[in-house]
This record gives C-alpha cells, structure tokens and sequence, in this order.
C-alpha cells in the first residue's frame, strides 16, 4: 500500500514540475530575456547595480523596467524583436531616464531609440 502511494506522491511532483518548467522556459520570449541581462549589465556597469524585469503588456508588446538597487532611479525601455540587429533586438526610451542612457558608456552600442 505504501508504494502505490508513493509512486502516486512521485507522478504528482514530476507531472507539476513539468508544468512549471514549460511555463517558465515559454513565458519570455528569448530576444526579452537577452535584452534584459544585456541592459541591466549595461546599466550596472554606469549606474551601480540595477534589478530587471520584464513584462508583457495589453497591446503584445514588451516592457523592460530596470531600477537602481538604492531606489534612486528608474529606467523602462520597450524591446522589439529584430533578428537583423546585432544583439537580436532594438529598444525604445519609454521615460525621461531611459532616454539619457542613449549615449552613456556600453548603452551606446544598443542604439536605443526614444518614443
């Protein structure tokens, strides 16, 4: 009796984990991801230590908001898939301090556009 429930406990935690990998792995698409650790390591390297996250708005498009660790600053930038582009995507300034990292240090070399 006890192994049938243990095998039981076993398929219940390997099927959710399956579950929440795919969630996980398909929720971003990955020219989001590799824009978010690009900016935020760019970010970092002028600003001080930033924490990214990105998400998905009404209209499909995708927002990355980076804030400065000490609560200073805030930085949004909308990412566009763009397999033609060098890093695999482009980013537009969405806000004030966004667009004042368009020509700072590494930021340059991501050619961010302002809306």
């Amino acid at each position: 009796m006890t192994k049938k429930w243990g095998f039981a406990v076993v398929a219940v935690l390997a099927a959710a984990g399956v579950v929440m990998l795919s969630g996980f792995t398909a929720s971003v698409p990955s020219y989001v991801s590799a824009a978010q650790d690009r900016v935020e390591s760019y970010l970092s390297y002028s600003f001080g230590p930033q924490h990214c996250t990105s998400n998905k708005q009404q209209s499909g498009v995708w927002n990355i908001s980076c804030a400065a660790q000490d609560g200073s600053s805030q930085f949004v930038y909308s990412v566009n898939d763009a397999s033609d582009k060098a890093y695999g995507f482009t980013l537009t300034a969405l806000n004030d301090r966004a667009r004042e990292t368009q020509n700072v240090d590494l930021l340059t070399y991501l050619e961010i556009k302002s809306s």
